[in-house]
């Protein structure tokens, strides 16, 4: 059952699909528009949404007084290895926090869940449970 277990677990963690869907929307202070696109004042239904191939991402840029500058959600730019993570990179003049995911809308805010690891321990835990009965 060890090698079951173990196969149904790499097969789901290599299931991908081929694109996904992710809400796209920017913001900036500086701009005069109704903001639709940061967490808290986050539109989903009144934002554009397009497939994306590579993944989902967030970014927020703050300027070198933490002042928010631009708030972004958009198709992932280039292929990341830290899927499912938020990054921060910092420099004298601005902080920009990048938020990176490969799930179906998975950019509705700039903390990201690992919600797809918790799904797939819990699919294993009901299937060890059903070869038990």
């Amino acid at each position: 059952y060890f090698y079951l277990t173990l196969g149904l677990f790499l097969v789901l963690s290599s299931m991908k699909a081929s694109a996904m869907m992710c809400y796209i929307c920017s913001h900036s202070p500086k701009d005069n528009r109704t903001d639709k696109c940061t967490d808290h004042n986050f539109q989903y239904n009144n934002v554009y949404v397009d497939d994306c191939k590579l993944g989902c991402e967030t970014v927020v840029q703050y300027d070198a007084n933490d002042e928010m500058e631009q708030w972004r959600r958009n198709c992932l730019q280039t292929e990341q290895k830290l899927l499912n993570v938020c990054h921060t990179e910092k420099t004298p003049g601005w902080r920009i926090v990048r938020c990176a995911c490969n799930r179906e809308l998975c950019n509705t805010a700039s903390e990201i869940i690992p919600s797809s690891f918790i799904m797939k321990c819990l699919i294993i835990v009901l299937w060890m449970l059903l070869i038990k009965r």
